[in-house]
């Protein structure tokens, strides 16, 4: 499509037809100016979309066909593969370079660096898995290694890098490479990276405020979070509760006081023991 085109799914009823719109910018002072150039009509919807070696390929109800831009500026069916149900997502990787071989329902994925990647699966749970650089041979060096599991209770169907919140040069937490995530059921959530001694420190908070609260359902919170399918159910690492941690803003003070007791704060100090502070 090039750099100064783009594309725009509309939606259809029924499902039974739809276009696919391309946009040329403008240069100059027009830049911020949209032309339709092409508009191309299919027997479907355009679920999802995007490049493969410069050439577009598009979900379409059941099928997902590839499609040539030409110099007549013309957009032109090269191929189609129809082995789908429904054709929702698309997400275009070259070659397989690694792989998790536990089985799972996956319903997200994004990759958070080069060698640790990000999942979500119809339990309502979300894990992380990384590239073993210990492994002894290459059949093993290609088996993503488990890195972290627990329970979010709802099911991700998206993640997206970045935030909603611009970042702030005063933040204290030198938190890095944020990426959302959305549920069937509406909520928008975010996850980020925090160095070792950040997240050993609200490791330990997250367990003080189970310690010292109980949830509605009076379930232990490591129970609660602890990663459940059908095939495997294992305690919850390499996550911390957000939203567990960010309670401790509205305890009462001696409450608070009694969940931080002992807790060392990364180069700073240790909480007290007792409830003064």
């Amino acid at each position: 499509m090039g750099s100064s085109g783009s594309s725009e799914i509309i939606s259809v009823s029924y499902r039974q037809s739809g276009r696919l719109l391309v946009f040329e910018s403008g240069k100059g002072s027009e830049r911020t100016h949209l032309r339709l150039v092409h508009e191309k009509e299919i027997r479907g919807a355009p679920f999802s979309m995007d490049v493969l070696n410069g050439k577009l390929i598009v979900a379409i109800n059941s099928s997902v066909r590839l499609f040539e831009w030409t110099s007549e500026k013309e957009l032109r069916l090269e191929c189609s593969h129809f082995n789908y149900i429904t054709a929702l997502f698309i997400k275009v990787k070259v070659n397989s370079q690694f792989l998790d071989f536990r089985g799972m329902w996956m319903s997200a994925v994004e990759f958070i660096d080069a060698e640790t990647a990000l999942g979500a699966e119809a339990a309502h749970n979300l894990f992380t898995c990384e590239i073993d650089r210990g492994a002894d041979n290459a059949d093993e060096k290609r088996r993503l290694a488990e890195a972290g599991m627990f329970y979010l209770g709802e099911m991700v169907n998206v993640f997206r890098r970045g935030s909603l919140v611009s970042s702030h040069v005063d933040n204290p937490l030198p938190i890095t490479k944020p990426i959302l995530f959305g549920t069937i059921d509406g909520t928008i959530g975010l996850i980020v990276q925090l160095p070792e001694k950040y997240f050993k420190f609200f490791s330990e908070v997250e367990k003080g405020v189970a310690r010292e609260t109980d949830n509605c359902m009076r379930i232990d919170h490591a129970v609660y979070r602890q990663f459940t399918s059908e095939k495997i159910v294992d305690k919850a690492v390499g996550f911390i509760d957000g939203d567990l941690v960010e309670s401790l803003l509205d305890m009462p003070h001696e409450t608070a006081a009694a969940a931080l007791a002992g807790i060392q704060r990364p180069g700073r100090f240790t909480f007290p023991t007792t409830t003064e502070f």
